[in-house]
């Protein structure tokens, strides 16, 4: 008995070893044929990759040196499939501001400078110089793209659009001398397409943009409510000049003798005769820009720029704060701003050069008398730690070499000339004479006839300075003249006759007669066939 059981146990045992066998063969063949194995609903701790291999210790001799690790691959792949989405993002932006009238401007950007920039992007990976490369220059695309989308959004507003369109305008305005010197001389301008954008910063340019030929400036919240700020649109567009033309800024400073703005200025040493001029040059190098486009403006808009200046920058109550010199805001030892009393001073200088005296002797006396009780003989210096009055006239007088040179020339990075010689850029005794009658036909509450939108504007602000409490309605007349940009918009005037032109009636019976008159004496229709078909 005790032999069967061994037997019957024996048996048992290879028949449960046959059928083991059995279940394992049997899953393996549903593995292979594509069957979920019974451990599929089971959680997994980590997700691999489907392109995963079983991991092998390679020699170390089989890694060539500098061969990318797995984290740069996942980084590569991960920019190109960011470059995908911004080409996307570009050709959907592109394709609406072609169909709209406001943001055709917007177009050459995304249909030939994004594409570009993607492509070049695409290639650093191609070459293998790594995903850092093309993860910076899809956060430059990605920025430009965001930036054209917000330009591109507020002229979809209806309620913006009119009055960025006459911003635009003046914009344009300030632009066209520019691009057409640059054009005729060679110049290799980058930029000339300027969009104005309301923000909530102060009045800015970024030249960040000038690559992709767009200049976009930031309006602040109160540039609508009065004139004063426009003319400052010219001071913006003076930096963006300055920087759109490769190398004129450092070709400027090298005639000029100015170091660049990043050199370190000394603290002054005051002696009898004020300051050495070679201490100011550094500190006249920090300020040049700023110079520029002080000048630069004046030339623009005439006395409205000065007003612009002496308005926006004198502080009540603080007549001192115009001779202070500011700390840079970065640990540089002075701010790239000159102090307001110089600025001004530049102003003036300039409306003397263009032939306008009296009104720069106006602005000057009505700027003296605003800071009654200070003297205005000098300029106020931090140094070791407390301000110092330093004499003015050493740096007025450095002040004038620089405006006479920048005004007359000759400036072998302006072709030899000086911004005098570029056409329709100087604001003179006729464009003065505009900007008057601008400014009695606004004060008479009526739409100016002039149709110059920089002469339009310097009316305004001569206006507003003379009737502060009507600054409101004076450039809502001024704006009225000014066909805004983008919008099919057209002067009031545009279809009325003009003044003095003979009156024309028109008598249905006349204008009948004269059509069958016509018709009876051109030739017969066979005939008019015949000679088409001979020609």
């Amino acid at each position: 008995m005790d032999d069967i059981e061994k037997y019957v146990g024996a048996l048992l045992g290879v028949i449960w070893l046959i059928v083991k066998a059995a279940i394992k063969y049997g899953n393996t063949d549903e593995a292979r044929a594509g069957a979920p194995p019974a451990s599929a609903d089971r959680p997994r701790r980590r997700a691999q990759p489907a392109e995963a291999s079983p991991r092998t210790v390679a020699p170390r001799a089989a890694v060539p040196f500098g061969a990318p690790r797995a984290p740069d691959a996942a980084r590569q792949r991960a920019a190109l499939l960011r470059l995908d989405e911004l080409e996307r993002s570009a050709a959907a932006l592109g394709e609406a501001a072609r169909h709209e009238r406001a943001n055709r401007r917007f177009v050459d950007a995304l249909a030939r400078f994004a594409p570009q920039e993607i492509a070049r992007a695409r290639a650093a990976v191609d070459a293998g110089r790594g995903a850092r490369e093309a993860e910076a220059a899809a956060d430059d695309i990605e920025r430009v793209l965001g930036e054209i989308a917000v330009l591109a959004r507020q002229r979809r507003d209806p309620s913006l659009l009119p009055a960025l369109g006459d911003a635009d305008a003046l914009a344009d305005a300030c632009y066209a001398p520019v691009i057409a010197f640059a054009r005729a001389e060679g110049l290799p301008l980058r930029s000339g397409s300027p969009a104005t954008q309301l923000t909530g910063f102060d009045l800015a340019i970024w030249t960040g943009f000038i690559p992709t030929s767009i200049a976009p400036i930031f309006l602040p919240a109160d540039f609508f409510a009065t004139p004063l700020r426009w003319p400052a649109l010219a001071h913006e567009i003076g930096h963006d000049f300055l920087a759109s033309i490769d190398g004129l800024e450092p070709a400027l400073r090298r005639e000029l003798g100015l170091p660049d703005a990043g050199a370190r200025a000394r603290e002054l040493d005051l002696d009898d005769d004020g300051a050495a001029a070679s201490e100011l040059k550094p500190v006249f190098g920090a300020w040049f820009e700023e110079i520029f486009c002080d000048v630069f403006g004046t030339m623009m808009f005439g006395p409205a720029y000065v007003i612009t200046m002496s308005e926006l920058f004198f502080q009540d109550g603080v007549p001192y704060a115009s001779l202070a010199v500011q700390r840079g805001a970065r640990g540089a030892r002075y701010d790239v701003h000159p102090p307001p009393h110089l600025r001004v001073l530049v102003g003036c200088m300039v409306l003397e050069r263009a032939g306008l005296g009296a009104p720069a002797r106006a602005l000057r006396e009505a700027w003296a008398r605003r800071h009654a009780g200070v003297s205005l003989d000098h300029l106020i210096w931090p140094v070791r730690g407390a301000w110092v009055p330093f004499p003015l006239p050493p740096f007025a007088d450095m002040a004038a070499s620089i405006v006479e040179r920048l005004y007359a020339g000759p400036l072998l990075a302006l072709s030899g000339f000086g911004l005098q010689d570029i056409s329709g850029l100087d604001h003179g005794p006729h464009e003065h004479q505009e900007a008057s009658r601008a400014r009695d036909a606004l004060l008479a509450g009526r739409v100016p006839a002039i149709r110059d939108a920089r002469a339009l504007l310097a009316g305004a602000v001569l206006a507003a300075h003379q009737a502060p409490g009507q600054a409101l309605m004076i450039l809502t007349l001024a704006r009225a003249a000014i066909p805004a940009l983008g919008t099919g918009e057209r002067r009031p005037d545009a279809f009325a006759p003009a003044a003095g032109a003979p009156s024309v009636t028109l008598d249905r019976r006349a204008v009948t007669e004269a059509l069958i008159f016509r018709e009876i004496l051109l030739p017969p229709r066979a005939l008019r066939a015949r000679r088409r078909a001979r020609l």
